[in-house]
């Protein structure tokens, strides 16, 4: 049943916090926003702090004009390539966190660890889940299959943190959604 007409500030989200976590193709999926993630081995693990930037979600498409002679404008339109992609910083440099923004692996080497790059054509494909909360509102976006896709620049200074920015980019899981958007938010029943 929709709800009133106008304007409703108790329907503006504003992402306090949230989480980002990653995983295999296998990892467990998510079937609601309250449900808990399976935090372990070979499921899914939280990639830790996130820069105050937070996190930014990108749905886009290619559109391709079909012209004609007899019009100065378009006759038709048509969707030739769809996009999703989810950017963000890892504020946290550790295990984790560099073999999801850098692939490869990191592994002990005597009282040390050492990190190997992936071969050049690896494309490293995970599980995504971003979380974010506004209050009681809680929502859960689950991403099957993606890899990171935009080069990873991390700037090494004195005084800021050294970021590893990633943006990942979803691919097609095959069967199901290229995504899915879990919430407890009142709003969409308007």
């Amino acid at each position: 049943m929709p709800g009133p007409i106008g304007n409703h500030a108790e329907y503006v989200v504003v992402a306090g916090s949230g989480k980002v976590y990653v995983g295999p193709t296998t990892a467990t999926a998510p079937t609601n926003v309250a449900g808990a993630l399976v935090l372990t081995a070979g499921n899914w693990s939280e990639l830790g702090f996130i820069s105050e930037d937070g996190a930014t979600f990108t749905e886009g498409k290619d559109v391709t004009d079909i012209n004609a002679w007899q019009s100065f404008y378009p006759v038709r339109k048509m969707v030739t390539g769809r996009t999703v992609e989810i950017s963000f910083a890892l504020r946290e440099f550790n295990k984790r966190a560099v073999e999801f923004a850098l692939g490869g692996t990191a592994s002990i080497n005597a009282a040390e660890w050492k990190y190997t790059p992936p071969s050049p054509t690896d494309l490293s494909i995970k599980s995504l889940v971003l979380e974010w909360t506004d209050g009681t509102k809680g929502y859960r976006l689950y991403v099957p299959n993606g890899i990171v896709t935009e080069a990873v620049e991390t700037n090494l200074t004195r005084t800021s943190a050294a970021d590893l920015p990633v943006t990942f980019s979803a691919t097609d899981p095959g069967t199901g959604n290229i995504y899915t958007l879990f919430t407890n938010d009142i709003s969409f029943s308007s």
